[in-house]
């Protein structure tokens, strides 16, 4: 039987206060920019459809002169292979976690 790998995105809810910060250091990205760029994704969405790609992300990125690697790795390896995707796997668990009773770690 096969492993299957838990996305690191999954088990944010189970993360005690030393394991979020461990996790927000190892962002690819502040979390300010992650807040923004899931926002900006989702503008763009609701004008344009998703093509499947990471145009959007992309578009951030360079916008704000991030590692494109980087975050394009981090998100693809939670579950996030395109726009869209983006926005269905690992936006709502950001979200989540993030923006419960007002939390701002």
């Amino acid at each position: 039987m096969p492993i299957v790998k838990k996305r690191e995105i999954e088990q944010l809810a189970q993360m005690n206060g030393e394991e979020i910060e461990r996790f927000l250091k190892n962002l690819p990205a502040t979390k300010d920019q992650m807040d923004r760029m899931f926002d900006f994704i989702e503008d763009k969405l609701d004008s344009q459809p998703c093509n499947h790609t990471n145009r959007f992300t992309m578009q951030f990125v360079m916008q704000n002169m991030m590692d494109f690697g980087k975050v394009s790795g981090w998100l693809s390896q939670n579950g996030g292979y395109c726009d869209c995707k983006i926005l269905e796997e690992i936006a709502p668990y950001w979200r989540g976690y993030f923006q419960q009773d007002g939390q701002d770690t």
